[in-house]
């Protein structure tokens, strides 16, 4: 072909010599959305490093992640020419990867790894998707997050920093879905790679996008590693939910009225439960409401916790009173009573 015969002229005569030009492109722009350039600062901002790891995977790191034969991470996309055995499936999980990072690291003496991957996972439909796909491979656009180790390193203010555990990658789900700005909760759930009980589902809108939790020792081991925190969430969700105006509300010139609140519930009662009851039923002035301590001991007895709420009450019009916010506790703590079995803590 001519094309044949043009390579060798080039080949002979100096590839060199060829000026350097891009391909013509009509109509596509590359741009990074607005979601997904902040989501990625904000792990930048809190000390992570960026990493990226192969979309390939091997078929035994469904085993090693303790994966049931019926779970949708095991239908991978097998490629019909790997360069090898290990690199023979397109990767189902963000985990895989970022376990594979942290095990070359680590085993060079990076023991502290705060590390995140943003990238494209696949996995084949089932049955009943194939009716509703377009194609037969499902593809998504993860945002994956490690650490372990200490975070927060070394300071002449102290001792080491504590090993990364569940809440600090919750924190880091956090940072990332409130500076997108949606909506997100966790809810308790079982993931056969994470720690049981230290393992929740990411929800947006009702929707599951993802999990946090800490990985499993069995797993952590596979890999060499000893405590690990993940999360991993699909951005594409995120996206999707996220404002497309990111619009801010002015702080109010008025001071705020601060007040603790400890309230006794049973243990199995998750903190956001209690927050929620306490948002509903505070009225428009609430303008914040944090846990700030959390006590299990003979005090409150077996089986229960005491969760101490810092609630901040602010108006836009005027300064509040210790008055002004007294019927709203009462309203707090009925509601509390009746709908957790909490009781305020003498």
């Amino acid at each position: 072909r001519e094309v044949d015969l043009i390579e060798e002229v080039a080949r002979i005569d100096g590839v060199d010599l060829l000026p350097a030009t891009l391909p013509p492109r009509n109509g596509a722009a590359g741009r990074l959305t607005h979601a997904r350039r902040r989501a990625q600062d904000v792990l930048v901002g809190r000390g992570l490093h960026e990493v990226v790891g192969w979309s390939f995977t091997d078929s035994g790191v469904a085993d090693r992640l303790r994966l049931p034969d019926y779970h949708p991470m095991r239908r991978a996309v097998r490629i019909e020419n790997p360069l090898s055995e290990a690199q023979s499936l397109m990767r189902t999980n963000m985990l895989g990867s970022l376990l594979d990072v942290a095990r070359h690291n680590v085993a060079r003496g990076a023991t502290a790894l705060q590390i995140f991957e943003s990238g494209t996972v696949y996995r084949v439909h089932n049955d009943r998707e194939l009716a509703d796909a377009e194609t037969p491979v499902f593809e998504a656009h993860m945002l994956g997050g490690l650490l372990t180790g200490a975070y927060g390193g070394r300071s002449w203010r102290g001792p080491a920093a504590p090993p990364a555990d569940f809440f600090t990658a919750k924190a880091l789900v956090a940072a990332v879905l409130d500076t997108v700005g949606v909506d997100w909760s966790v809810a308790a759930a079982p993931w056969p790679f994470l720690h049981p009980g230290r393992t929740a589902n990411v929800l947006v809108g009702g929707r599951r996008i993802g999990f946090v939790g800490e990985v499993h020792p069995l797993v952590a081991a596979d890999w060499g590693l000893d405590r690990v925190a993940a999360f991993s969430l699909n951005l594409d969700v995120v996206e999707a939910a996220a404002p497309a105006v990111v619009s801010y509300a002015g702080l109010s010139d008025f001071p705020a009225v601060l007040q603790d609140l400890s309230v006794i519930v049973a243990d199995d009662v998750p903190a956001d439960r209690v927050i929620d009851v306490v948002r509903a039923n505070a009225g428009p002035d609430l303008a914040g409401v944090d846990v700030l301590d959390v006590y299990r001991g003979d005090q409150v007895g077996h089986g229960r916790v005491s969760l101490t709420l810092h609630l901040e009450f602010r108006a836009a019009d005027r300064t509040l009173t210790d008055a002004d916010v007294a019927a709203r506790r009462t309203a707090i703590t009925a509601a509390l009573a009746d709908q957790v079995g909490g009781e305020l803590r003498a």
